[in-house]
């Protein structure tokens, strides 16, 4: 027997039913089994765990199995992959191949097929010795129904060297023994019927009455309406299938498409936000410089200012007769400059009105915010409203399944003449059944990208609210630096202004000190409304910004209301092929039972 404890196997598959499945085969197997529901939780975790073997489905969620595959073997890994996808088109075959796979299964598959081929792939030398020991250990007669069919074609060596070629090959030899075996065992029945009429026909039979006459002419009608019944249903099983396999091609490529548009989105995104938060940056480290700079002249003047004072001072002590004498037209300066400090209180009280009017307009701001928030908690209780209708809808149809089976339970007990017309609508029935879990899955995709898009647009918006916060916290501590600076420069004003009512010899300094002043607050006027304008800017920003979040909104509510039409299409038409097909269950049993009366009452 071989050792399989320490080969480790990735399973790949978004069908939880069928993940478990092919892991549960393969841990009875010997074999130490993870697994993973998504393209990109496969690539994260062949990255970090050290595999021996990954078989992977093509289509997955967020990462399809194409792009899975080459860019593990892009990376470097060594790690065979086997491929098990219902897209078995010769064109999926070559294109998985293409991109690193070793091997190719289509579903529905064969378990002792697909654990054949791990096998072939982890102990090529073992299984090399084991089919050569087979025929001496445990030698099997061959049946005699697949005798014809064991070399219909003499396999290329090409095969032996490339592992899809064989894998199709394979899959082609046993349906074609399949298929062999039916007809094999159709035609032993239909010998046994003959041999049977035959000894019927030897015997001495009695005079046949008109209605054995007819009862044998309705059952060669009745024969020949099965056989025509039986090619068309087999027409319509061949034409469905090729319908189901274009559709399945195409959804998977819209998919594709979709994907690689989303991605492009989202690095254009990324890109965007990245270059508007360098020239924030950029412009916030500019205005920070700017402002230094006038700080830094404006304090150097201040000190030369000082400076000049203090020279003045000493020069005072000399001259402070003098200056008693000049008491008169040093009170006529100080009317001058009670005028000035009085324009100067006027235009503080003008700049304390826009600093409140701009506080004003910031609580408007928030207000708009928190309604934003309101809108968006109310959208997403909506969601998660319509979260558990899908629930709902996904239980009565779970629901409906389970009665399904029930009556394939029953109907497995009908008339013998019937099996095989029910084990065709059952086949159809699963079908059905696989598709609408496609379906599903896609629908779980989409909304789980729509999720996504909504994180985004929320983590997009705490950072607009954070940069705005810091933006308003920078304008806080100027307009504080500004509110310090001029209770500096006001205490400076009552010293000059006492200095200058003790000492009128310096009136005309202190006029032209004065002109310096209104200059300074000429420049500070001119400074405020610079930062004002920029605020303006910046305010204008995230309106634009809370506009375009509002036509993410309004976009995303759209595609919400898109994929819920297609949806309710989809579920009406499945509503519809499953009422067909029981129409056509109950008709078909009718005729059976019609059948069975009829043959009961000539033998009564």
């Amino acid at each position: 027997m071989i050792n399989t404890k320490k080969k480790k196997i990735l399973v790949v598959e978004d069908d939880a039913g069928l993940r478990e499945m092919v892991k549960s085969r393969l841990d009875k197997e010997g074999f130490d089994v993870i697994t993973a529901a998504d393209g990109f939780q496969a690539v994260v975790t062949a990255r970090q765990a050290e595999l021996d073997l990954i078989i992977l489905d093509l289509i997955l969620p967020r990462m399809d199995g194409y792009s899975v595959c080459q860019l593990l073997k892009s990376s470097g890994s060594k790690t065979p992959i086997i491929i098990l996808s219902a897209r078995s088109s010769p064109e999926d075959i070559r294109r998985g191949l293409d991109m690193g796979a070793s091997a190719f299964v289509p579903k529905p598959y064969d378990a002792p097929v697909l654990v054949g081929k791990v096998r072939e792939l982890l102990f090529p030398g073992e299984q090399a010795k084991a089919a050569v020991a087979a025929p001496v250990t445990a030698p099997k007669p061959a049946p005699a129904v697949q005798a014809p069919i064991a070399a219909p074609k003499p396999a290329p060596a090409a095969v032996v060297e490339a592992p899809p070629a064989l894998d199709r090959a394979k899959a082609e030899r046993e349906a074609a023994e399949r298929r062999a075996k039916e007809e094999a065992d159709a035609k032993a029945r239909a010998a046994d019927a003959e041999r049977r009429r035959q000894e019927e026909a030897r015997k001495p039979a009695p005079p046949r009455t008109p209605e054995e006459i007819e009862l044998e002419e309705e059952e060669r009608r009745l024969a020949e309406k099965r056989a025509k019944l039986q090619a068309e249903a087999k027409a319509r099983a061949e034409a469905e299938r090729k319908r189901k396999e274009e559709e399945a091609r195409r959804l998977a490529e819209q998919r594709i498409r979709e994907e690689a548009e989303a991605r492009a989105r989202a690095e254009a995104e990324i890109v965007r936000l990245k270059d508007q938060e360098q020239r924030l940056a950029q412009q916030r480290l500019k205005d920070e410089a700017k402002v230094n700079a006038r700080f830094d002249g404006e304090r150097r003047k201040l000190e030369e200012a000082e400076r000049r004072l203090a020279d003045e001072q000493r020069k005072l002590a000399d001259r402070r007769a003098q200056l008693e004498a000049e008491v008169k037209t040093s009170d006529e300066a100080g009317r001058k400059r009670k005028d000035e400090e009085r324009k100067l209180a006027d235009r503080r009280t003008e700049l304390e009105a826009t600093v409140r009017a701009y506080a004003e307009a910031e609580r408007k701001r928030k207000e708009e915010e928190q309604r934003i928030a309101a809108q968006r908690a109310k959208e997403e209780a909506e969601a998660r409203a319509r979260a558990e209708a899908e629930r709902k809808r996904k239980e009565e149809e779970e629901r409906r399944r389970r009665e399904e089976e029930q009556r394939a339970r029953e109907e497995a007990e009908a008339k013998a003449r019937a099996e095989e017309e029910r084990k065709r609508l059952e086949e159809e029935e699963r079908k059905l059944a696989e598709k609408r879990a496609r379906r599903h899955a896609e629908a779980k995709v989409r909304a789980e990208q729509e999720r996504k898009l909504a994180e985004q647009l929320a983590k997009e918006e705490a950072d607009a609210k954070a940069r705005a916060e810091e933006e308003r916290k920078k304008l806080e501590e100027t307009e504080r630096r500004f509110a310090e600076r001029r209770a500096r420069e006001e205490a400076e004003a009552k010293a000059r202004a006492e200095a200058e009512r003790r000492l009128a010899e310096l009136r005309a300094k202190e006029e032209a000190e004065a002109k310096a002043r209104l200059e300074a607050e000429r420049k500070l006027s001119e400074l405020r409304a610079e930062e004002e304008r920029k605020i303006a800017e910046h305010r204008a920003q995230l309106q634009a910004q809370s506009q375009a979040r509002a036509d993410k909104e309004r976009k995303r509510a759209q595609l919400e209301a898109e994929a819920k039409a297609r949806a309710e299409a989809e579920r009406k038409e499945e509503e519809e092929e499953e009422r067909r097909l029981a129409e056509k269950r109950a008709r078909l049993e009718a005729e059976a039972k019609a059948r069975a009366e009829k043959s009961r009452k000539p033998q009564r």
